[in-house]
């Protein structure tokens, strides 16, 4: 074999040996595909704030904000506030924004009716100076579902009412268990019985609604609570509702140019509280609550609320 050949071969075989080479080099660098991510409001552990306090038994106990006051600020700051309380919360998300249908017909720069429920006894006028009423669930995104006391809906023209606790219902504790997707709302018993007066309690959905779970039924096979009775025959625990809840710019605080407050009236979720002893008042309420509305109320729920009302 001559020179020439020998020099042939030797070329062919480097060049093979090239090509294999850069195959091993250039594997590790493939390039990936992209995963994608849907954007949701998300309970995952991952996205529990610093603020919120977890438990070693997959129980996370959640701080109870109080209500602020709301009156004459521009409506970009209570947003930001907003904002800030969903961050801190289960609901944590960065793409979280205050829904137009719930919170975009506020009024900025307007009063807000107060938390406290005395009015002025020579106008007629809810007070609007102090923590505001709205504040208690716009403070607090992880109350689902609140109970509340429509007191505007009210006939009582009475000084005694700015006295009753009845004024400022609120929870004495709030938690979240993962593993259920479960969160739980405790209050000290009801403390009005409606059932021979005209008035009643509601349940309040207007963060339901702003966090994507529009839809809620009462589950009675599981609720335990039994002095409720509704208002209206075609009501949350006879089937699936659709919260309708919302904030707006009305005059029934009858303040002169109006007040943000909460709206609409739904007789679907009105309840009063029968004759009460006080002594066994204690039970659970069970809540399902959907994103897109169920084939039946049966269907297992994106999240669930128990409300506890408990005896002193």
């Amino acid at each position: 074999m001559n020179n020439r050949n020998l020099i042939s071969i030797f070329l062919i075989i480097l060049a093979v040996l090239c090509v294999v080479f850069n195959k091993q080099i250039s594997a590790p660098f493939k390039k990936q595909p992209v995963k994608q991510v849907k954007n949701t409001i998300s309970t995952t552990e991952n996205n529990i704030k610093p603020s919120v306090e977890k438990n070693a038994d997959d129980l996370i106990n959640i701080q109870i904000n109080p209500p602020t006051e709301l009156s004459y600020k521009l409506k970009e700051n209570i947003y930001a506030s907003r904002i800030d309380y969903v961050q801190n919360s289960i609901f944590h998300s960065e793409n979280y924004h205050p829904s137009d249908e719930v919170f975009g017909s506020i009024e900025s720069g307007k009063p807000w009716i107060a938390n406290d429920i005395c009015k002025d006894w020579q106008t007629k006028a809810l007070k609007i100076d102090g923590p505001s009423e709205e504040a208690r669930f716009i403070n607090n995104p992880t109350i689902l579902v609140a109970i509340e006391y429509p007191f505007s809906f009210s006939n009582f023209d009475d000084v005694s009412w700015c006295t009753n606790s009845i004024s400022t219902i609120s929870p004495t504790k709030i938690t979240y268990q993962k593993s259920k997707n479960e969160i739980t709302v405790s209050y000290k018993r009801l403390p009005f019985e409606t059932e021979n007066n005209h008035s009643f309690y509601t349940f309040n959905g207007v963060n339901a609604r702003d966090l994507g779970y529009k839809y809620a039924y009462i589950d009675q096979s599981k609720t335990t609570y039994d002095k409720i009775i509704f208002q209206n025959d075609r009501n949350i625990s006879k089937g699936i509702i659709e919260f309708q809840n919302f904030i707006h710019l009305g005059g029934s605080c009858k303040v002169p140019g109006g007040c943000n407050n909460g709206s609409p009236r739904q007789t679907y979720l009105e309840f009063k509280q029968q004759d009460t002893d006080y002594s066994q008042s204690n039970g659970e309420i069970y809540i399902k609550l959907w994103h897109k509305k169920p084939s039946s109320p049966s269907q297992k729920a994106d999240i669930i609320e128990k409300i506890i009302i408990e005896e002193y």
